[in-house]
């Protein structure tokens, strides 16, 4: 029972976190719950996938991928535009931990620190990315044939 807290309190952090960027650009009313639970969705299997494999890289890659598909599916379903849900669904995996702690290394001059942790960094955004990217180029390669 003890292990469920961490992971229930990172899944309702993760649709406060989606639903309040939600709010902050102003998307539609009727879309905000589903981008906040596409939020939720991408971090908790982000959360599955890193206690499975322990690389934060491959577990957002997979997360992103995630969102980036439940994002297609609503955008159809909403009639509205996928990038509404995708963004705010990778709202919580964006690696601000990660960027934060590049930044203070290097003003610590702790150079060694600063590229270890910042090149982690830039693969895990790369990663978020090339999923979205790859999903989002199969959608429209899948709905052009239809």
């Amino acid at each position: 029972m003890a292990d469920v807290i961490p992971v229930l309190k990172g899944l309702i952090g993760s649709f406060g976190a989606s639903l309040f960027f939600a709010l902050l650009f102003h998307i539609p009313r009727r879309c905000l719950i589903s981008a906040s639970l596409t939020g939720m969705a991408g971090y908790g299997v982000y959360m599955g996938f890193l206690a499975l494999w322990h690389s934060a890289i491959g577990a957002n890659f997979i997360g992103a991928l995630v969102v980036a598909v439940i994002a297609e599916a609503l955008a159809r379903r909403k009639k509205a535009p996928a990038v509404i849900f995708s963004l705010m669904g990778i709202v919580p995996l964006v690696p601000g931990a990660g960027l934060y702690r590049t930044m203070l290394a290097l003003v610590l001059k702790d150079y060694a620190d600063a590229m270890s942790i910042g090149v982690e960094t830039m693969l895990v955004a790369a990663g978020i990315a090339l999923a979205i990217a790859t999903v989002t180029v199969l959608a429209r390669i899948v709905h052009y044939h239809e």
